[in-house]
């Protein structure tokens, strides 16, 4: 195998499937990408068993060829060669891969091409097109509260939900939720949990297309994304997502307006002298103002007043001010809504304006 192209185009291709690559997994060629060169040019595919991508890279092939190479090494010699410099790839023997650009040279070792695991047959699956825009908002809105941990593995993807006419998807770890619905139609009712690294996944490769819409696919026990000549295809998480209605107030006794920006501001100022772990700050709630406060007896104590428009009795609470942070920090509004009830039930936060955007959290003694 032998092709030429330039090193930004090998760069923007490799970087693409650092995310999916294994560094470190008993199986050695999971840290590999599959590189297959033919005549209209070449297809960079990588796996780690759970999600897959196949991507098109623009070269001139003088040598159709598969081989499998380690990415992470070849990532950082591509990055580190001059911008825009020619590149020429080949393997002529078998277990080892040559990079030629300019006075440097490189070889790599590489793994047998027959190998590689396959990714899951899509070329006949039923697509249908979304707006990019659409689901990339509801991906960055909802991913950051699935949970990290390891052992709560439903609450570790995103549940998406699809009734013919909107599109749900709602993420929890068990402190926090965040929903979004909008009216996005998939041609078929769904109700599947996709793991947070590919929702995560879809947004990086996706993002140097100019395609408008993004195809989407439903298998058996998999999901696929399509965009441009990239597709991404990941095995979906089998198990039963809470029922998470049971946990959104339906009514609401207490509610506060305040500006967006004004209260993220203030959240990360008053969380500077809040314990690291857990992040409490208390808000007291006021006719005219909130007041935030933390206080903690090795680092001292902060307090930050800002106006706020609040309907109810005067009520103070307790917050983890990362979940508050993230939560605000994936909204994009002039002013938010507080709803609330107690100081030991959930609060809701929304934009003003969007009733089908919301993120719950649990209060905390502080």
């Amino acid at each position: 195998m032998e092709l030429t192209t330039s090193q930004d185009i090998l760069v923007r291709g490799l970087q693409k499937v650092q995310g999916i690559v294994e560094r470190k997994n008993t199986l050695p060629i999971l840290s590999h990408f599959l590189l297959t060169a033919h005549q209209d040019g070449a297809v960079i595919h990588a796996t780690d068993l759970e999600l897959g991508y196949k991507g098109h890279v623009e070269t001139t092939v003088n040598k159709p060829g598969t081989a499998t190479l380690p990415a992470r090494k070849m990532y950082d010699i591509l990055r580190e060669l001059p911008a825009g410099e020619t590149v020429t790839l080949s393997v002529e023997t078998q277990g080892w891969a040559h990079i030629k650009a300019g006075s440097a040279a490189f070889k790599v070792p590489c793994l047998p091409a027959e190998e590689y695991p396959a990714l899951p047959p899509v070329d006949d699956a039923d697509f249908t097109s979304i707006e990019y825009d659409v689901l990339d908002e509801m991906i960055r809105r909802t991913t950051f509260a699935t949970s990290h941990d390891e052992t709560r593995y439903t609450l570790s993807g995103v549940l998406l939900v699809c009734n013919g006419t909107e599109m749900t998807m709602v993420a929890t770890d068990g402190h926090r939720l965040a929903h979004i619905k909008r009216p996005v139609s998939l041609g078929k009712e769904l109700q599947v949990i996709v793991p947070r690294k590919a929702l995560d996944e879809v947004v990086r490769f996706a993002s140097d297309s100019d395609d408008k819409e993004i195809a989407v696919a439903a298998l058996e026990n998999h999901l696929v994304f399509r965009r441009g000549q990239s597709t991404l295809v990941t095995r979906l998480i089998e198990g039963q997502f809470p029922d998470y209605e049971g946990v959104v107030p339906k009514e609401f006794t207490r509610r506060a307006s305040v500006e967006h920006d004004r209260l993220i501001r203030a959240l990360r100022r008053v969380s500077l002298l809040s314990n690291e772990k857990t992040r409490p700050v208390k808000i007291e709630f006021e006719r005219d103002a909130l007041t935030l406060r933390s206080n903690t007896p090795e680092m001292g104590e902060a307090v930050e007043q800002i106006p706020a428009e609040y309907d109810g009795e005067a009520m103070d609470m307790g917050f983890n001010a990362r979940y508050l942070l993230e939560a605000l920090g994936a909204m994009t509004t002039d002013q938010l809504v507080i709803e609330l009830n107690d100081p030991l039930s959930p609060g809701v936060v929304r934009p003003r304006e969007d009733n089908d955007y919301f993120y719950v959290v649990m209060p905390m003694r502080v």
